[in-house]
């Protein structure tokens, strides 16, 4: 579908809409907007890895799995 064919068919589902479905659509809009900005933000820095482990830090997670793979 092309961008205009893909534009007129949502004008024309905006203009069969009730009230209250119209204005979920434009509270849907908002957030796209605001997750594309918000996309604009810096990373957040994370903590640094541990360093100096050894292989028996490791051993107290040792057969603790419970996942189902």
């Amino acid at each position: 579908m092309t961008y205009p064919e893909l534009r007129q068919k949502i004008e024309q589902q905006l203009t069969q809409l009730p009230p209250n479905q119209l204005s979920l659509v434009s509270d849907f809009l908002d957030s796209l907007q605001n997750r594309d900005s918000s996309s604009d933000r810096p990373l957040r820095r994370l903590a640094t890895m541990k360093r100096g482990s050894k292989a028996a830090d490791l051993l107290k997670f040792a057969g603790t799995w419970q996942g189902d793979d």
